[in-house]
């Protein structure tokens, strides 16, 4: 904790770390910004995959041997929402250190790019553990997308378990609609109310949900119906499967 502090500590001023670290320590919910309740709680997801990739997957084995697959063909319900032509450009936002997305389809060359914003945490993890992905996950916020790429670059771009972990959903989303190309795909997969089932832990400060097909980004404070703001911008399309305990938000950039 003392590290990621001084880390931190020429962006925020000393009123806002003192309120962070009283809100860790009494658990009682401080007026700081989403932002930095954000970046003090990083370290966990970190964590995280260090005991992944130390077990092999934790007590998902086997989906995580599937990441180092390079024969994995793509996710049925990712590859129907590509684009009709030889070629496509995928953009996996939040991707971790290996990003889940099938390497190969049968009939579309696929060209893939993976970020997230640990990357330079996910390397030491590599190096510590000898481990190589086969798509090397670049560094960059989600809220950050058309810093690093021109808008209207992708044919698909997609996030998993992730978009509920930022400080700013909205704001991601946005940009993942300003990296894809018009007529075409951002998709989203997600645990439902994610925050409420961690109990507003950590990363955990944002729900997603579904209230008659419309996408809701909603937060202890807050709540979006995305789906009617943006009605200009993109049409969404959202539901769940029960199945799988996922919540799917298909979002057509026009």
């Amino acid at each position: 904790m003392i590290k990621i502090i001084t880390d931190k500590i020429s962006s925020y001023t000393f009123a806002e770390l003192v309120l962070f670290l009283f809100e860790r320590k009494l658990k009682i919910r401080m007026p700081i910004s989403s932002k930095l309740r954000w970046k003090f709680n990083i370290s966990s997801e970190v964590r995280f995959w260090d005991k992944c990739i130390k077990t092999d997957g934790l007590i998902w084995p086997d989906e995580y041997k599937l990441r180092f697959d390079p024969n994995l063909p793509l996710q049925k319900e990712i590859a129907e929402l590509l684009p009709n032509q030889s070629e496509v450009n995928i953009l996996d936002v939040g991707a971790g250190p290996f990003t889940y997305l099938g390497k190969v389809h049968d009939k579309i060359k696929l060209r893939i790019n993976a970020v997230d914003p640990l990357a330079d945490e996910y390397d030491k993890l590599f190096v510590k553990y000898s481990v190589n992905p086969i798509i090397h996950t670049e560094k960059l916020e989600a809220e950050n997308l058309s810093k690093k790429f021109k808008e209207n670059s992708f044919d698909l771009v997609f996030a998993r378990n992730c978009i509920d972990h930022t400080y700013s959903p909205e704001e991601s989303i946005l940009e993942m609609l300003k990296v894809v190309k018009k007529n075409c795909y951002v998709l989203l997969m997600h645990k439902p109310n994610e925050a409420e089932n961690e109990k507003w832990r950590g990363l955990h400060q944002w729900n997603f949900s579904s209230q008659d097909g419309a996408f809701f980004i909603s937060s202890k404070n807050s709540e979006l119906n995305f789906t009617k703001k943006y009605n200009n911008i993109c049409n969404v399309e959202c539901f769940y499967d029960s199945s799988i305990d996922m919540l799917y938000t298909k979002i057509l950039k026009y």
